[in-house]
């Protein structure tokens, strides 16, 4: 099977690893302006060249600070991806934070329309600083986060939505255009009616969840040509000893799925989030992952844990114990 190395037919190569930018807008705890700085140039030190955001991290704070770094950097630009779905309205009282501390003071509204879909690029791109991005992600568009009238949402995402994205890329003004999403089967649904360059799927093929590989989906895109880029490799951070997974405090089942994997990880020596980094980047169907990281500490230890050496019979013991599948593609030691 050839699996995309590559993004669609524009030739970006994104690298192994990328860097998410969702925590510099204060996801689940504050980031100062110089650690949010820090670990940008520490990424770009470290040879990262995909840096991906959205209007939605930190209500366009994220974005802002990636603005502020590429207008303040030298060297090579790196390739930028951000979102569209959602146009950021102006309030005038604070406004429940979901998942990110202290956001702008914008709320996000959802908004898959032409209308919508041009505004919130124009907007993110006067954040960024910016006359274009490379790759242009319409994003949460699963049950998830949209559990009322998903049928309807569908329908419009295939007669307004993507149209619009694939206008956008026939005038050139981004390079590529996919999905961002959290449930494969939306992914499934589009790709079977619209072509799409990539898919950045999060936390669907993890030590913890690995149905994007159960469900084929990652053959599926694999022979359709599209790249899958692999977000929320620690599942919001769980895999790294966090207390959130996918954005909701961990049930018990979790924790004690966690617990499991860490039992095993002792007995080898083996770090949880080293193995789940490898676990993810090691299937083949997968161009590129991407990681949020807070601090230049954080960059500088995703780095040491893709460099990590682990055996044979780790991934052996993660089999026997019906942890991960099978087939799953081993990393290499």
């Amino acid at each position: 099977m050839n699996y995309p190395r590559t993004i669609g037919d524009s030739a970006l190569e994104l690298g192994p690893i990328g860097l998410g930018v969702a925590p510099l807008g204060n996801l689940f705890s504050q980031v100062s302006d110089a650690d949010a700085q820090g670990t940008l140039a520490t990424a770009r030190q470290h040879g990262i060249r995909w840096f991906d955001v959205a209007p939605l991290y930190g209500h366009g704070l994220a974005e802002e600070r990636l603005g502020r770094y590429l207008r303040q950097s030298h060297g090579p630009r790196p390739i930028i991806s951000t979102k569209v779905g959602r146009v950021l309205e102006p309030c005038t009282t604070a406004q429940p934070p979901a998942h990110f501390v202290a956001p702008s003071n914008f709320q996000p509204v959802f908004d898959y329309s032409r209308r919508g879909i041009e505004r919130s690029y124009k907007d993110s791109l006067r954040r960024l600083g910016l006359e274009r991005v490379q790759i242009l992600f319409l994003h949460d568009v699963d049950r998830l986060s949209h559990p009322i009238n998903h049928r309807s949402l569908v329908r419009q995402l295939l007669d307004e939505a993507l149209p619009t994205l694939r206008e956008l890329k026939e005038q050139g003004r981004v390079d590529a255009i996919g999905l961002g999403i959290d449930e494969w089967d939306i992914g499934y649904e589009i790709l079977a009616s619209t072509p799409l360059d990539c898919v950045l799927l999060a936390g669907r093929y993890t030590l913890l969840d690995q149905t994007a590989f159960s469900s084929g989906f990652l053959e599926s895109c694999a022979r359709q040509g599209v790249a899958v880029l692999a977000g929320g490799v620690f599942n919001s951070g769980f895999l790294a000893g966090g207390s959130h997974y996918d954005y909701r405090p961990a049930s018990a089942a979790l924790i004690e799925h966690r617990e499991q994997l860490l039992t095993i990880c002792r007995r080898h020596d083996v770090a949880l989030p080293a193995a789940t980094l490898q676990f993810t980047a090691a299937h083949p169907a997968i161009t590129s992952i991407v990681v949020g990281t807070r601090s230049a500490s954080e960059v500088n230890a995703i780095f040491e844990m893709s460099r990590v050496r682990i055996s044979e019979g780790f991934w052996s013991e993660l089999r026997d114990a019906h942890l991960i599948p099978s087939e799953a593609p081993e990393p290499k030691d």
